[in-house]
């Protein structure tokens, strides 16, 4: 699982567990239902069972946050359970009208609020006209209009507040979606391109180096043509290298597990590869993309560098990836640097590429202006 995964799963491990915190805050207003039972002339049983079933809807509204707090921004959940905390509330709040009057009005920003984060668009809608119904009609069929008018209007308020946070919400859910959809495109060209200019190159050298030696084999010059099998093979290698950095680079990993499969990978080609710091000294949420950006530097290090040893050094504010290959040699970025700026573009961060003063390339990137380091 990749950082971002493990930061998003703390914070649904998060609503589930307090999200009825969160929106335990508007149950002070069920004061007004509250006040109406212990003030009003009302039965002893009425109020005993009135409060009860005030004490079953505050029950209800926290439980339906609790366990459906996660679906805010995707759409509403369609589940029985949430719809059966809804229906409760639903029934209670009509059972209230006759015993409270028109002070039910105070029930009205619960069952609001829980169908504008928790349930569909559509019941969103349908709730919000009932609602709007009720709190004109009550006022006016008791004669209360004037005295009501604050529950009035904080009702209709907060059923705009409501409309425009989830409305929000989904707007940024959309754009993270858009991110997300960008990144696996983009992700999916890289794999082209590197299929195309590594596997595809190696594998035209192959068969050019096969049609010379079995042309040689032919003319019986054995020996010329033992030296080109034996660079076939050295070809064969290289080519399979290339899948495995291809390979590499559609696996998604966190920035430790990256760091110790590039080390091994380092190993394999005989390179020495030197990390300084910790992987836990980057801010979590960027883990991810400091990783991409790493395994995408250490994939052309591999390929096109001829370098003996690689030197990562990690920071809370930047990353360096530096060899001692052959640089940057005629001065032109390749899609592999492209795609690191593009990437540390998308989290806010700059990309540096550039001599190093091993003799090769040097890879900065700095995420100090970010907001997530420090």
């Amino acid at each position: 699982m990749t950082e971002d995964g493990k930061v998003q799963t703390e914070v649904d491990e998060f609503w589930n567990r307090f999200g009825w915190w969160v929106s335990g805050v508007w149950i002070l207003f069920l004061i007004f239902p509250i006040l109406e039972l212990v003030q009003g002339e009302h039965p002893m049983a009425i109020r005993v069972i009135g409060l009860g079933l005030v004490v079953v809807y505050a029950a209800s509204y926290l439980r339906g946050y609790a366990r459906f707090s996660w679906t805010v921004g995707f759409g509403g959940s369609t589940q029985r359970e949430a719809l059966v905390y809804f229906g409760i509330m639903a029934v209670i709040l009509l059972l209230g009208i006759p015993v409270l009057e028109a002070g039910a009005l105070g029930l009205m920003p619960f069952i609001s609020s829980y169908s504008a984060f928790l349930l569909t668009r559509r019941i969103m809608v349908a709730t919000y006209a009932v609602v709007t119904l009720l709190c004109f009609a009550l006022p006016l069929l008791y004669g209360v209009f004037l005295p009501m008018l604050f529950l009035i209007g904080l009702n209709l308020v907060l059923m705009v507040v409501y409309f425009v946070t989830i409305s929000a919400i989904e707007r940024s859910v959309a754009a993270e979606q858009l991110k997300t959809d960008y990144l696996v495109v983009s992700e999916q060209e890289r794999m082209a391109r590197d299929v195309h200019d590594g596997v595809g190159h190696s594998l035209t050298a192959l068969n050019l180096k096969a049609q010379l030696a079995l042309r040689l084999l032919d003319e019986g010059d054995y020996a010329r043509a033992r030296a080109e099998v034996e660079q076939l093979s050295a070809l064969a290698v290289t080519a399979l290298d290339s899948v495995r950095t291809t390979v590499h680079g559609m696996t998604r990993h966190d920035l430790a597990g990256e760091l110790r499969e590039l080390s091994a990978v380092c190993a394999d080609s005989g390179i020495s590869f030197t990390v300084v710091g910790q992987a836990e000294a980057i801010p979590p949420a960027l883990r991810s993309h400091v990783a991409w950006i790493v395994r995408e530097a250490m994939t052309n290090v591999l390929r096109h560098a001829h370098a003996s040893g690689v030197w990562v050094s990690l920071g809370a504010t930047a990353i360096s990836i530096d060899d001692d290959g052959d640089g940057i040699q005629d001065g032109t970025e390749g899609h592999g640097i492209r795609g690191m700026r593009e990437r540390a573009r998308l989290f806010g961060a700059s990309c540096t590429v550039g001599p190093s003063r091993l003799g090769g390339t040097s890879v900065s990137i700095d995420f100090s202006r970010t907001g997530a380091a420090g």
